[in-house]
């Protein structure tokens, strides 16, 4: 590895790519900069054996925290927000504490390869190339991003175990605090 290398969370920048591009299927300028985000936070942090992650968008961020960190849809660590706003929160699930790391759209004007991906201005314009938008958002990135200490109000992960049953009217397992039958069968259904 190249000692002048730049790291994402101890993973240099070349590995990093590699992993995204395997895991998200494209290299992703959003991925770079989540990566850059949840460097941050995690600095902020500092050691944290109870790692839980919010983010508040449902593209590129969450991604980058499941190849950065530990915490995972699957495991119920990491929270995904459909709020639309390139943030996230890393936080001790135990002490409730933790930091949020956001865009701060003013700044964006500043660094045109960034701003022009990131707001998607000039739609008539290709899309800037990965490597440019990429080289700009390593070496000027953390100065579009802001963060501070926050406490969340409430623990966003159930501790407890859920107590599941059989839908009466489909027999298929669910989470019984979704009423007496399970959301399809109770008109939530996504599919016919």
């Amino acid at each position: 590895m190249d000692p002048n290398e730049k790291e994402v969370c101890g993973v240099s920048l070349s590995d990093f790519v590699v992993r995204m591009e395997e895991f998200h299927g494209f290299r992703s300028p959003g991925l770079l900069l989540g990566g850059i985000m949840i460097d941050r936070a995690l600095g902020e942090l500092g050691p944290t054996p109870y790692l839980n992650v919010v983010t508040e968008t449902v593209v590129c961020l969450p991604d980058a925290v499941q190849l950065l960190t530990p915490c995972t849809i699957g495991n119920g660590f990491l929270r995904v927000l459909d709020w639309g706003k390139f943030a996230l929160t890393g936080y001790d699930r135990m002490e409730l504490t933790g930091v949020r790391v956001w865009i701060m759209q003013d700044r964006l004007p500043e660094y045109p390869l960034i701003h022009r991906w990131f707001e998607r201005t000039q739609r008539s314009e290709p899309k800037p190339d990965f490597e440019d938008v990429a080289n700009e958002i390593i070496e000027r990135g953390s100065k579009i991003i802001e963060c501070k200490g926050v406490r969340l109000r409430r623990p966003l992960k159930e501790v407890s175990s859920i107590p599941t049953g059989i839908c009466s009217s489909c027999g298929e397992s669910y989470a019984l605090r979704r009423g007496s039958v399970c959301p399809a069968c109770g008109g939530d259904s996504y599919y016919d």
